[in-house]
C-alpha cells in the first residue's frame, strides 16, 4: 500500500496539509503515516551520556515520557477528524532535539510516495528558507515534498505547471511530476520563464521546449513566459492561467538550485498561494530513473 507521510505540530496549517493528503491517499488508495516529533532540549544529547548524574538522567526520561504521552494524546484526537474517516491511518510519536532529522529518519524507514507538509501562507511562511523544520525537509528529503499554503480550495487539482530550463535534469524528475498529475487527471502546462539577466533567444528556447515535450508524447501545452524575475514570471503566470499547483526541482543539499537561483526558489515558497511539488534533482537524474 502507497504511503503518504505527513509531518504535524497540530497547528492549523499542519491540519491543512493533512487534509490534502487525506484525499490524495484516498485516490492513490493508500495509508496515512502521521507524524509528530516532540522537541526537547539538545543540551543532554551533546554531553558525554555516561557522565550525567542519574538524578538528572531520571528527570530527562520523566520529561520524554510526558512529552510522548501528550503526543500520543493529541495524534489519537487528530485521527478523529471527519475527513479521516475511513481511512487507514498510522500515527507515530518521537522525542527528539533534532525534529528535521527525525521527520528524515522515518521518512526514510517507511519510504512514503510523498511528503505532505502544511505551511502558514505569505503571510509567515518564510520561515520555511530560513532555517526551520519544513525547509530542512524540503531541501535534504529524497523523496517528493508537497507543501500546502493554506487551505486548499480545490482539492482535486486540474492543472500542473513544470517550471524549468529543460535541461537534461528535467527529464528525469518530469515523470515524477506526470505520475503526480495522473492522480488527479490534471492537465500539465510546461513553462519557462525568461528574463533580462538570463536571456534566451525564443527561438531556441521553443526547440528546446519541443524536444522535452516530444521526449513525452507531445501532448503538453507549452508557455514561454517573459518577466524581471523569475520568482515574479512564476508566479504571475500562475496566477494569471488559474493553475493549482506549481511543481518545481531542488539539489537537495546544495539548496533549491539549478533550475532557480535559492532566492527565486525562497520566493517562489515563500509567496506561492497554492501548492508546491519540489522534486530532488539528484535521485531522479538519471535517465534509468525516467519512469514514463
Amino acid at each position: 500500500m502507497k504511503k503518504i507521510l505527513v509531518p504535524t505540530d497540530f497547528s492549523e496549517c499542519s491540519i491543512q496539509g493533512l487534509e490534502f493528503a487525506a484525499n490524495l491517499a484516498r485516490k492513490l488508495r493508500g495509508e496515512i503515516h502521521l507524524f509528530n516529533a516532540a522537541e526537547t532540549s539538545n543540551y543532554l544529547y551533546s554531553q558525554d551520556q555516561f557522565a550525567v548524574a542519574p538524578p538528572a538522567a531520571i528527570l530527562m526520561e520523566g520529561i520524554h515520557e510526558n512529552l510522548r504521552k501528550a503526543s500520543e494524546e493529541r495524534l489519537a484526537s487528530l485521527k478523529k477528524r471527519s475527513f479521516l474517516k475511513g481511512m487507514k491511518v498510522v500515527s507515530v510519536c518521537d522525542v527528539t532535539a533534532n525534529i528535521h532529522s527525525s521527520i528524515l529518519d522515518y521518512s526514510d524507514r517507511i519510504k512514503p510516495v510523498y511528503v505532505v507538509m502544511g505551511s502558514r501562507g505569505s503571510s509567515n511562511i518564510k520561515k520555511i528558507l530560513l532555517g526551520s523544520t519544513a525547509e530542512r525537509v524540503v531541501r535534504f528529503s529524497p523523496r517528493p515534498v508537497i507543501v500546502i499554503p493554506g487551505k486548499v480550495s480545490k482539492p482535486d487539482l486540474r492543472s500542473v505547471i513544470f517550471a524549468s530550463d529543460f535541461s537534461r535534469e528535467a527529464y528525469g524528475i518530469f515523470p515524477v511530476v506526470k505520475e503526480f498529475a495522473s492522480v488527479f487527471k490534471a492537465k500539465i502546462t510546461l513553462l519557462k520563464v525568461n528574463t533580462m539577466d538570463q536571456f534566451s533567444r525564443s527561438m531556441d528556447d521553443t526547440e528546446e521546449m519541443n524536444s522535452f515535450n516530444r521526449a513525452f508524447g507531445g501532448k503538453y501545452e507549452t508557455v514561454i513566459y517573459n518577466d524581471y524575475m523569475k520568482e515574479e514570471g512564476i508566479l504571475n503566470y500562475l496566477k494569471e492561467s488559474g493553475s493549482d499547483l506549481v511543481a518545481i526541482g531542488t539539489h537537495g543539499k546544495r539548496g533549491l538550485r539549478r533550475f532557480f537561483s535559492e532566492d527565486v526558489s525562497a520566493g517562489i515558497v515563500r509567496l506561492a498561494l497554492k501548492p508546491i511539488l519540489i522534486v530532488n534533482l539528484k535521485k531522479y537524474k538519471r535517465k534509468s530513473d525516467i519512469r514514463s
